[in-house]
């Protein structure tokens, strides 16, 4: 722990210095707010969830930093506890506070296979934690012992004096500046989160690049409304070689629609929904080849002006979905 450590700023003008917090503070949840929108992005979630560890990871960490968003911002906007057992609560809150931020931060770096390293301050802050709350009736640090005590009398929501001793020095006095304290964590978390955020939406812009130009939509070419009406037309005319050439280009709009899913792997976009609407169209798309291929006795030609009818207006459904997702990949961000 370094004594020298710089609280003259708050102490000067507290008020100032919490702005600053509290400012931060709504930076530090944007870029939250960026890291969740990527992760919770079908593409990216579906390679994620292959590792549980890491996807766990990632949201415990998400989680635990933003519950100390609110601690700090709590702890700022309330009233400072008149009776000292609530005094300690407080004090031994926001020292725990920043620890477990301190540590969140750092794990979720490293989930995304970013450095990290804490700064110098972000260890002198870890230190006094140490000595005030983590460990004060025994605190080792480089082969020395320290024995520390928080001074009741000086205890406020800015600070308080730590009293320490040691074999070399029987009193040392350290006044704790926990509003100095929490503007340089929170910067210092601020910056992790950034550099963090600004990776993800280079990796993003990335993967969108890859396959902007190369649209899902165009795998529904215009030929795809004349496969339907030759469907349509070899139910409602049904001599033979009306009802071969529906069986035909019922095949086709199979075709079409396994290269949409495959489109939709490719990019890791077939999400739980679209797959259980692709599952429902291929089953009908088999109904209603059995009929035109005349193995399906029990089905009535209504039956088939139904499927055919299901099939053509979920082909909208599906050329929609195919518009979003390419809308996505030429967005600019």
């Amino acid at each position: 722990m370094n004594e020298e450590y710089n609280f003259s700023e708050s102490i000067q003008n507290p008020y100032k210095t919490i702005e600053k917090i509290l400012a931060t503070l709504q930076i530090i949840s944007a870029h939250e707010k960026s890291v969740r929108d990527h992760i919770n992005t079908t593409r990216y979630q579906s390679e994620l969830l292959n590792n549980l560890n890491i996807w766990n990871q990632i949201c415990s960490s998400l989680d635990t930093i933003g519950d100390t968003l609110y601690s700090i911002k709590d702890y700022i906007e309330s009233e400072y506890p008149s009776n000292d057992g609530l005094k300690y609560i407080f004090t031994y809150g926001i020292l725990q506070t920043l620890f477990i931020q301190q540590d969140a931060m750092k794990h979720l770096s490293e989930a995304f296979e970013i450095e990290y390293s804490a700064s110098k301050k972000l260890l002198e802050i870890r230190a006094l934690r140490n000595a005030a709350i983590g460990h004060p009736t025994k605190n080792n640090v480089q082969k020395v012992t320290y024995y520390n005590y928080i001074s009741r009398i000086s205890m406020s929501k800015l600070g308080f004096t730590l009293l320490r001793s040691s074999e070399k020095e029987r009193n040392e006095f350290i006044y704790v500046d926990l509003i100095s304290i929490m503007k340089d964590q929170t910067h210092e978390i601020e910056n992790s989160y950034n550099l963090l955020a600004n990776k993800l939406i280079e990796v993003d812009k990335m993967y969108r690049d890859k396959y902007k130009d190369n649209l899902i939509a165009d795998i529904f070419h215009s030929t795809v409304g004349y496969y339907f009406e030759k469907v349509s037309e070899g139910i409602h005319s049904p001599s033979y070689a009306n009802r071969d050439f529906a069986l035909r280009m019922l095949i086709s709009i199979e075709e079409t629609y396994n290269k949409f899913e495959m489109g939709l792997t490719e990019r890791n976009e077939l999400n739980d929904y679209i797959q259980y609407d692709l599952e429902e169209y291929k089953h009908a798309i088999d109904v209603l080849k059995s009929y035109l291929s005349n193995n399906n006795e029990k089905m009535q030609e209504k039956d088939a002006r139904i499927y055919c009818f299901y099939l053509y207006e979920q082909h909208k459904h599906f050329v929609e979905i195919a518009k979003e997702i390419d809308s996505a990949y030429s967005e600019n961000k």
